[in-house]
């Protein structure tokens, strides 16, 4: 008699690849190399800030102390589930500002609403929308207020490692764009490499980002500004955790300042991030940022 067949069967390989060819990514364009832009971000400094989230009825809240400690904003909020998918958020200072941000996501497939900072006068609110089908996703975003500009962009997954998008802003005076970008971006394993044309085609990015292991993350982008002077610039970054847990990320760019950021456990719900910023002319900031969550 024949010998029983080893493993997996051809028919059986031939469906497993047919359901992962379905496997559909959807993005957004500020999805395109999201990963960079973080691994790449300037840190805070000049300013401490903490953050407190207690479960429960507590609100949220936010303090922000500039670097004298001459000026102290608090903010509060707190989220109310209206319905499944259907949230409002409620904010406020001490000094009586009062707003609002209504989330509605899901309830008609794909298509999700957020109105943001409605007031009294509604029309200094701004309303965002985002759908998605397939592969494909869309966003538009804008102020309530009438004449107000509306910035729209379109991101198509073209397989579950390529994507490409673009943005515009549309002026609602004018009907014309007065703005634009296209951006691409190509994940191959560990490594993404991402391209962005902005500023009306006058300046060209490159970059890629990779994680070198399981705790290290390196990347690096190109600029180029093609205006009235051709000017070429550059920003890297390498980001380490450590095996304590705590998490250090360094930045460096062609302007000569050096970014610095370590992220620490103190306790259980208690975070804490250092900023420290090194000026090529030998003078430094520093920041922090606090954050607490029971």
């Amino acid at each position: 008699a024949d010998a029983p067949p080893r493993g997996r069967t051809t028919g059986e390989r031939k469906k497993e690849r047919k359901r992962e060819r379905i496997v559909i990514v959807i993005m957004f364009f500020d999805d395109i190399a999201k990963s960079l832009s973080e691994l790449l971000k300037p840190v805070d400094v000049g300013t401490t800030t903490i953050d407190a989230a207690a479960k429960g009825a507590a609100p949220k809240l936010h303090v922000d102390v500039n670097t004298g400690a001459s000026v102290i904003a608090i903010d509060a909020s707190k989220t109310i589930e209206i319905t499944d998918g259907v949230s409002i958020e409620a904010c406020g200072t001490p000094a009586g500002d009062l707003s609002a941000n209504v989330e509605a996501n899901g309830l008609v497939s794909g298509f999700d609403l957020k109105l943001t900072g409605v007031t009294a006068d509604a029309s200094s609110a701004s309303v965002g929308a985002k759908f998605s089908m397939d592969s494909l996703g869309v966003t538009a975003d804008g102020a309530l207020k009438a004449g107000s500009d509306v910035t729209a962009t379109a991101c198509y997954a073209v397989d579950d490692n390529l994507s490409v998008g673009a943005s515009a802003v549309v002026s609602s005076a004018s009907g014309g764009v007065s703005a634009w970008s296209i951006a691409a971006q190509r994940v191959d394993g560990p490594t993404t490499l991402s391209t962005s044309v902005t500023d009306g085609g006058n300046t060209l990015a490159v970059g890629v980002n990779s994680e070198l292991d399981a705790n290290t993350s390196a990347g690096l982008r190109a600029t180029l500004n093609m205006g009235d002077r051709n000017t070429l610039g550059f920003a890297l970054a390498v980001s380490k955790k450590l095996s304590s847990g705590d998490v250090a990320r360094v930045v460096y760019a062609n302007s000569g300042d050096t970014d610095i950021a370590y992220n620490t456990t103190l306790c259980k719900g208690a975070d804490v991030t250092a900023c420290l910023r090194l000026a090529k002319n030998n003078s430094y900031k520093t920041g922090f940022q606090v954050s607490l969550n029971n």
